[in-house]
């Protein structure tokens, strides 16, 4: 396949051998519309911010193309959708969403502006790289699309289908130039073709192990190469012009490899006698590498030499799909099965870098259809698209299942989880709720229905319905039973009072997707395939047929009354049914692709339906016409509900993003997403985010071509109390918004460089800053994420606008690799994206030494203020890590200031004693056990001496406040750093704590971020302040002195607690045992900067 700029493989388009065929009949079978081509802008205009969660594909990379310059890489896929992605960073930049079918093939025109993409569903697509925007689609051949490309002139693209027609078209008329037919392999590869660098020859790859060369200046057949003698139907050709378009290599399905001077058509090169399943060719940019793809493996040969130089395999139960090489000859990429892209350097072998995203990390439930098998892809696609919200009855929670095995409640209001319902053995799929609100109805991948308490989680009865995952559920009138399909073809009623069987129909082979109950709960609707039937109980006969829909059917849904039926299908449609007669009294047509829901507004005048093309439509039910649409959707919709009093509108996709709109302006008032069973975040339409820590890793911001992350902006847009806020404003808050933000104030430019010194162990680290326009207020350098003191002395920031200056400083290695990490802040707080290097340094180093200060004040000069287990929390945490810490540290060094040992002064300078003495290779753990305080913004440890907790003049003179903290912690060269806080904010009236609650997590979560390190912190309000008796200690140390004791150690068990793995426990258990002791859980703060470690050994 070809194209003009150097391109052989490097913007591929073979699928693994069963994707064709698996497409074939779905293309046969569907309705192939011509598009109405509307010629488009082409002037790149100003872009709007994005928000782009880094999704990474759900099936199949099929295909990959590298960008002319090497920055970018587009990566084609079953799940059919392209995507960009920055090399760089491994940032998803942006997915071009608007094929039917599989993405096949994809190729980046010569200047890299332009993207075409080539499809199962018969079309070919340009697009814009760096808007998304799609400019022109074709329809050339009513045949799956096996090729695409543009020629090296950037003046024409190519389109070649799968029975051989390969088709010219003028880029700017988009007229069809010319028409070539080849001898194509119809069943695995169709049509292949290559456009040599230079423009001037043009190769089809037919069957039977044929390359035809043809000159592009008569279009006259130049060169016929052959495999030998004997036939081979079923071997398709691949195919690789060098980048000088001198030569020519090609490779066949049981065929040889082999290269050819183009000068004469003569063979100079023969690298393998026989290959099996090859998937794409490529050569190398600097002309010396020869790469080809086979199922299993990727070979790379020395041109010159013949040698094999390297070797990629495939793991296990995967297949590679396309390869191609980085604009520098030094990496290769592969896109596999596995879901992603893959890049691997040519000197190491080893693995660098991945393309990739939360879906491919997430827990699945057990859940384990592979929906890129060919036997799997059926119920892997129902299950999927099984992705449905319930709305609490007083419309302050939601409730989902698909969280691992579990479902989740959670608080509409602040984001955070309220209840988890634990039981099933495989995913929760589908799921109702009582009429009160107070009993949830689930079913499972696991065949189990289970009825559950919503307030406390607690299981009432379990019932084993099937031995396959249930796919519809729902309670009847009186709640007393439950009707449940299974992927088993069967629907059955339970009594939920005994859990036995009260009605059981076995439909053989054809599943029931979803259900609804009839009139008077007498009779019960079933969706199954695409017929829609309604059944009398007693008699299990079908009384009513509804008949038009062309495809599965998503969902059902019955008016107040049950007299009218409302139906979406996959097939595009929606239907609005009369029950009494069967007819059908509207149909709406205009949704692309499949409908996944369809729901009646609260008053019945309007319906709202919504799916593949990812945009909520408003129609009124009397004229059938659209009356609104909802954009902002970057996945499948499978939910749309409405709050109790009709005011706001929430939606769901697949990507596990839930929108909140206002009705009835339609304004997105914010949006939430789930990134598998723990972590969250939530952003405004201004930019204005909170989350996790772990959940910012997938989601960064997208200004055309450039990328940002979340934490650049984290010190102006991190707010806890977002959503507070949003609600309390009703979203009319004015608020500076990220792009006005972006374009008045870009951050610094960094550039990062490390030479190794002579000394042993020592490197010298530059860091180059170009202030872009808007000053630079701060240099940061951190060290394997440690954050590292800047030298102020000789660090020389510049001072106006494309000013540029280097900063200088030696400093120690580790043993191992080392990792350096420079940005720059602006002066409105924006910061440049990290810029890394990396160095690996043969330094042994010294024995490290594990140095642990703890600090517990019960005593405090104010009685008033005392406490009761700060001091035996921090006393037992200093036992333990002296009694633990032996089997892991060579040395150990332990220090303590209890009660009125804990002045500020007394902190200070042991932290300064400790700062003189500790190495890089050292470990400190800082661990505090006292009053907080949050006053302005600012957060405060509460020495002994200090009398008032909210006076902020008598604070900053007593207290310690955090940014203080910060720079000591900074100034400890120890790179492997542990804060732990057990604080409490006691005095202060509840709805004062919660006010300031939101303040102190972002305050905390700035003193792990500025320092580079791992800090875990009670909330610091009475959440954890509360000292139950019965534990011994205050709930967080209790829960961290189990973890440490060896209950945080994770599967695989190796008597190790490490940093992730405790915060991991506490982030799960804190709020179960608080949950249990007080009604409701609350959540720990929990931040992590810098690299894992094991923080104590079990003793055997």
């Amino acid at each position: 396949m070809g194209s003009g700029s150097r391109r052989s493989r490097t913007a591929g388009t073979h699928r693994s051998k069963s994707l064709i065929q698996a497409h074939t009949y779905l293309f046969m079978s569907m309705r192939i519309l011509w598009l109405p081509f509307l010629l488009l802008s082409w002037t790149l205009q100003a872009q709007s911010l994005e928000t782009v969660i880094q999704k990474g594909h759900e099936l199949a990379v099929t295909s990959i193309a590298i960008s002319p310059d090497s920055n970018f890489v587009a990566t084609g896929s079953r799940d059919k959708s392209a995507k960009l992605w920055e090399l760089r960073t491994g940032r998803e930049v942006r997915s071009f969403l608007g094929h039917e079918l599989t993405v096949t093939c994809l190729r980046f025109s010569p200047d890299g502006k332009l993207l075409i993409t080539g499809s199962s569903d018969g079309t070919a697509r340009i697009w814009e790289t760096n808007t998304g925007k799609e400019l022109r689609a074709v329809n050339p051949h009513k045949e799956i699309i096996t090729d695409v490309a543009f020629t090296p002139d950037g003046k024409q693209y190519v389109v070649a289908g799968l029975k051989g027609l390969v088709t010219h078209y003028d880029l700017q008329s988009h007229q069809r130039v010319r028409e070539m037919e080849m001898n194509a392999e119809s069943n695995r590869t169709g049509a292949q073709f290559e456009i040599s660098p230079d423009g001037k020859w043009l190769a089809f790859g037919e069957d039977n192990r044929l390359a035809k060369i043809f000159r592009t200046a008569d279009w006259q057949l130049a060169y016929t190469l052959e495999y030998g003698s004997g036939w081979c139907g079923g071997c398709g050709t691949y195919m690789a012009f060098s980048p000088d378009s001198k030569n020519f290599f090609m490779a066949s399905h049981h065929g040889s490899v082999k290269g050819y001077e183009l000068g004469k058509g003569t063979l100079v090169h023969q690298f393998a006698d026989e290959v099996n399943e090859p998937q794409s060719m490529d050569v190398s940019p600097d002309g010396k590498l020869l790469q080809l793809t086979t199922e299993r493996e990727v070979q790379i040969w020395n041109i010159a030499s013949g040698q094999v130089v390297a070797e990629f395999n495939a793991a296990e139960n995967i297949e590679y799909n396309e390869s191609g090489f980085t604009q520098n000859s030094r990496n290769i990429i592969i896109g596999s099965t596995n879901n992603t892209a893959e890049i691997f350097s040519l000197s190491t072998r080893k693995k660098i870098g991945e393309l990739t995203g939360f879906l491919n990390q997430r827990d699945r439930g057990g859940i384990i259809y592979d929906p890129n098998s060919i036997w799997d892809q059926q119920i892997a696609r129902y299950v999927r698209f099984r992705n449905q919200l319930l709305i609490s009855r007083d419309g302050k929670s939601l409730i989902k299942g698909k969280f691992g095995t579990k479902a989740k409640r959670w608080d509409i209001a602040t984001g955070k989880t309220q209840m988890e319902y634990a039981g099933h053995e495989k995913s929760m799929l589908c799921y109702d709720l009582s009429t009160d609100g107070t009993r949830l109805i689930t079913g499972g991948g696991d065949g189990k229905i289970m009825l559950w308490n919503v307030s406390t989680g607690d299981t009432i009865r379990t019932i084993r319905a099937s031995r396959h995952p249930i796919l519809d559920i729902h309670f009847n009138t009186d709640e007393t039973s439950v009707v449940a399909s299974s992927w088993d073809a069967t629907v059955g009623i339970w009594d939920l009072s005994t859990g036995k069987s009260q009605t059981y129909f076995d439909f053989e082979n054809n599943s029931a997707y979803s259900l609804a109950w009839g009139p008077s709960d007498l009779y019960v609707f079933t969706a199954q395939g695409k017929d829609i039937k309604l059944w009398e109980l007693d008699t299990r006969s079908a009384v009513r047929d509804f008949i038009g829909h062309q495809d599965v059917i998503g969902s059902l849904q019955l008016n107040a009354d049950r007299t009218q039926l409302l139906s979406a299908s996959w097939d595009g449609t929606v239907r609005l049914w009369n029950v009494s007669t069967g007819l059908m009294i509207r149909k709406f047509t205009g949704n692309h692709g499949a409908v996944h829901t369809a729901v009646f507004s609260k008053d019945e005048q309007t319906i709202y339906t919504a799916g593949a093309d990812r945009i909520i439509r408003q129609w009124d039910l009397r004229t059938g016409k659209i009356i609104r649409t909802y954009e902002g959707h970057r996945a499948e919709i499978t939910f749309v509900g409405f709050s109790p009093d009709g005011k706001m509108m929430i939606s769901h996709s697949v990507d596990g993003t839930t929108k909140f709109w206002e009705l009835p302006s339609g304004n997105e008032f914010f949006e939430h997403i789930h990134f598998g069973e723990n972590e969250w975040m939530v952003k405004n339409p201004d930019g204005y985010f909170n989350g996790t820590e772990e959940a910012r890793r997938f989601i960064h911001f997208v200004d055309g071509m450039k990328t940002y992350s979340v934490d650049q902006f984290f010190e102006e847009y991190y707010r806890p109390d977002l959503l507070p806020r949003i609600f309390q404003n009703r979203g009319g808050e004015k608020q500076k918004t990220l792009q006005g933000k972006l374009q008045q104030s870009p951050p610094p430019q960094i550039k990062i460089a490390a030479v190794p010194l002579e000394e042993e162990g020592k490197a010298e680290v530059f860091i180059r800053i170009t202030d872009t326009g808007s000053g630079v207020q701060q240099l940061k350098l951190s060290h394997n994420g440690k954050a590292m003191a800047i030298n102020t002395r000789s660090l020389q920031l510049p001072n106006g606008k494309d000013q540029t200056t280097t900063y200088r400083q030696v400093i120690d290695l580790l043993g191992g690799t080392n990792t350096l990490s420079a940005s720059a802040v602006n002066n409105d707080k924006i910061e440049s994206d990290p810029q890394i290097v990396e160095l690996f340094s043969e330094h042994s180093g010294k024995n490290s030494t594990c140095y642990v200060l703890s600090v517990g004040i019960n005593q405090y000069k104010n009685p008033r203020m005392a406490l009761s287990y700060a001091r035996p929390d921090a006393s037992s945490f200093s036992d333990l890590m002296k009694t633990h810490g032996k089997s892991m540290y060579k040395n150990m060094a332990m220090y303590t200031l209890f009660d009125t040992e804990a002045t500020r002064v007394n902190i200070l300078q042991k932290l300064d004693e400790l700062a003189s003495v500790i190495q890089p290779e050292d470990v400190f753990i800082f661990y505090y056990a006292g009053h907080g305080s949050m006053v302005d913004d600012q957060f405060f440890f509460i020495p002994t001496e200090n009398l008032r907790l909210y006076d902020l003049g008598s604070l900053k003179k007593e207290a310690l406040e955090a940014n203080l903290l910060q720079e000591k912690f900074r100034n400890i060269r120890a790179l492997k750093q542990l804060i732990v806080m057990d604080a409490c904010q006691s005095g202060a009236s509840v709805e004062l704590l919660a006010t300031r609650g939101a303040a102190e997590e972002k305050a905390i979560a700035q003193l792990s971020r500025s320092a580079g390190i791992h800090v875990m912190a009670s909330a610091g309000s009475d959440q954890f302040a509360t000292e139950f008796a019965e534990l011994g200690h205050g709930l967080f140390t209790y829960l961290l002195l189990k973890a440490l004791s060896g209950d945080a150690d994770g599967a695989p068990k190796d008597g190790k607690v490490t940093v992730y793995e405790l915060k991991g426990y506490l982030d799960d258990q804190v709020p179960e045992m608080t949950r249990k002791l007080k009604g409701k859980p609350q959540y720990p703060f929990t931040f992590s900067r810098g690299q894992d470690f094991p923080i104590l050994v079990e003793d055997k």
